[in-house]
């Protein structure tokens, strides 16, 4: 059934209306900067009161700093593959346990089936994108829910992990160029940093500079009317499945980079810090 003219242009207008509207403008009240920042204040006022406190412990060291900065690495790379989907307006709940599952494939490539640590990597992030790429098409192609997909996935995954894992640790044949790189510093800061914090830079591109950026967003203000000017919606939404199931795949190279070791209930203990960061940071 064709689409009346008149409709298609009100359509296209309202998508561009929403999309724009989207976009972050410049906060004008103090409840929106108190909503933007408030986390970011909180933070830094925690930090200048244990500083300032805590003198006993010396919070403010250079060991600390480091140790906060290698813990919440992976955090970071877990809320970003969660935040993706919720851009679209999916709600995933599987980043934790998708990066559990590529640490215990990384760790097994290298440890039970003796590949090298290269192959290892590519194996670890590939199975990210290939669980993230099934709940993208069950969300996107077939219409189911996505937080019953991504939590049926979550909940598989923790299962089979544990039943490869028999409750137990992988920690026989991990890389020690892999270890060292999860645990030693550049430059006096986490190797690990020099690799997300790119990472990040890219994501946010992506989603603010970028045509894609922009139809997430359309797709999240209205998606039948993104969908009647003629956005790839199901594309676009499959897209944030995958780009976060490579970043949680990416998260579970990371953690047994850190942890020298993958077990089966690491990776979904991440879930909820990273949920925190989504819907708790700056917008």
């Amino acid at each position: 059934m064709s689409v009346p003219v008149e409709s298609e242009n009100e359509s296209r207008v309202a998508v561009d209306s929403t999309a724009a509207n989207a976009q972050p403008g410049r906060p004008r009240l103090p409840a929106d900067l108190a909503e933007r920042y408030g986390l970011v204040v909180l933070f830094a006022a925690i930090v200048v009161f244990f500083s300032v406190w805590s003198k006993t412990t010396q919070f403010m060291t250079h060991a600390n700093i480091v140790a906060i900065l290698s813990g919440n690495m992976i955090a970071i790379l877990v809320a970003l593959a969660a935040m993706l989907p919720l851009t679209a307006h999916q709600f995933d709940l599987s980043p934790g346990a998708i990066a559990g599952a590529s640490s215990i494939t990384c760790a097994a490539a290298m440890g039970t089936y003796h590949q090298s640590l290269a192959v290892a990597i590519v194996l670890g992030i590939a199975m990210g994108v290939a669980l993230g790429t099934i709940n993208g098409v069950l969300v996107a192609r077939y219409k189911l829910s996505s937080v019953i997909t991504t939590l049926a996935m979550a909940t598989a995954l923790t299962g089979v992990m544990e039943w490869y894992t028999k409750g137990g640790t992988l920690t026989n044949g991990i890389s020690p160029a892999l270890t060292s790189f999860g645990s030693l510093n550049w430059l006096g800061i986490p190797r690990m940093v020099f690799l997300v914090v790119p990472v990040t830079a890219i994501i946010w591109y992506l989603l603010e500079k970028t045509p894609f950026g922009r139809y997430v967003r359309a797709i999240s203000s209205n998606s039948r009317s993104a969908r009647l000017v003629g956005l790839p919606v199901d594309r676009t939404t499959l897209s944030t499945f995958m780009i976060g199931g490579f970043l949680a795949g990416l998260a579970g190279v990371l953690l047994t980079a850190n942890a020298g070791a993958a077990d089966a209930t690491t990776g979904p203990s991440y879930l909820f810090p990273a949920l925190t960061a989504v819907f708790l940071g700056p917008r």
